[in-house]
């Protein structure tokens, strides 16, 4: 019964330790793209930003500003 524990603890821990590593690379893998992604948005934010002054376009807030109402609106 014991040799069968240890076979069955054995097992899992290399299944364990293989899953770990293959964790362990895909975070490091999405990580550098998420990078890039960042890098690509904000360059894409520069363009965007010349993009507007050539075309002589005010530069929008990125989020509304919101007001209150009042009850005479």
């Amino acid at each position: 019964m014991e040799n069968t524990m240890e076979t069955y603890v054995a097992k899992a821990l290399e299944g364990y330790e293989q899953n770990y590593a293959g964790i362990s690379e895909a975070i490091e893998k999405m990580e550098g793209q998420l990078a890039q992604m960042r890098e690509h948005k904000a360059e894409m934010a520069v363009g965007i930003k010349e993009m507007k002054e050539l075309l002589g376009l005010e530069e929008e807030d990125e989020e509304p500003k919101l007001r209150m109402l009042t009850p005479e609106e």
